[in-house]
């Protein structure tokens, strides 16, 4: 098992990292064994033209929290890369912070199956489902432009 602080943060500075990733504004939370939350504060730069978070947002912190869960199970010295992810859109979402979780199903060596919800984040505390995924993670031998703890 990989040491989970540790992984936070290489995780927490991947996200730094990724041109992509950063430049939507996403933060990693919390972090266990085959799990993965990944929150964001919404923009009007993340809005589609009706006022709602953008289907594209959407679809980019499932596969983040997804992938970041699968990291946590993936062999040691290995990457992982998104071989397939399905969205289904269930609510608009129409509050100022979203939350991913993203959670893993399957472990094996080179195969994750994962699963992943988005939420609407309430002040009341009441999350509103937005939306599910389902991704297949591929642990792959890529280089890692950091070492891989």
């Amino acid at each position: 098992m990989k040491d989970l602080n540790e992984l936070k943060t290489y995780m927490d500075s991947r996200l730094k990292e990724n041109h992509f990733v950063h430049h939507l504004g996403m933060n990693l939370g919390e972090l266990r064994e085959g799990y993965a939350e990944v929150w964001l504060d919404v923009e009007e730069r993340h809005l589609q033209h009706t006022g709602f978070l953008h289907g594209g947002v959407t679809a980019s912190l499932l596969d983040v929290s997804t992938g970041i869960a699968a990291y946590t199970q993936a062999p040691v010295g290995k990457n992982v890369v998104t071989a397939e992810l399905k969205i289904s859109y269930l609510n608009p979402s129409v509050s100022a912070r979203v939350k991913a979780i993203g959670r893993v199903r399957k472990a094996g060596q080179t195969l994750l199956f994962c699963e992943g919800e988005l939420y609407d984040v309430q002040p009341d505390g009441e999350d509103r489902l937005v939306g599910t995924a389902t991704s297949l993670m591929i642990a792959v031998d890529i280089p890692l432009k950091n070492q891989n703890p």
